[in-house]
């Protein structure tokens, strides 16, 4: 007998990947965070951002270890993801998700789980 389980590996495909994003300091770093984790398909949001490092004015840069899940290619997710932080809203230059600078992914760490 075939186990859900099972099924439910072959439907959806699990990933993380890390992600190099610059927030302006003036908007809340967790309500940002708690937005990328609202977005379709991610399952769960890490700031792994190593300790030592130095920032630089006027921006904050955070490390992230995004996971997600997909039933087809992995590549076309992270460009909806981007597209969806990132593209304007139709307003004055408004982004989705207020308060990002910069969103882009380390495409050598992508791993299936």
């Amino acid at each position: 007998m075939i186990k859900l389980k099972n099924i439910l590996l072959e439907i959806l495909n699990s990933y993380s990947v890390e992600v190099d994003l610059i927030i302006d300091p003036q908007f809340n770093t967790y309500d940002i965070l708690n937005e990328i984790r609202a977005l379709r398909k991610i399952t769960v949001v890490s700031i792994i951002t190593p300790e030592d490092y130095i920032q630089k004015p006027g921006s904050e840069y955070i490390r992230l270890k995004i996971k997600f899940v997909t039933r087809g290619k992995a590549n076309i997710d992270l460009q909806g993801f981007l597209d969806d932080t990132l593209t304007k809203d139709g307003g004055d230059n408004d982004l989705r998700i207020q308060g990002v600078k910069h969103m882009g992914f380390r495409n050598d760490t992508l791993n299936r789980l």
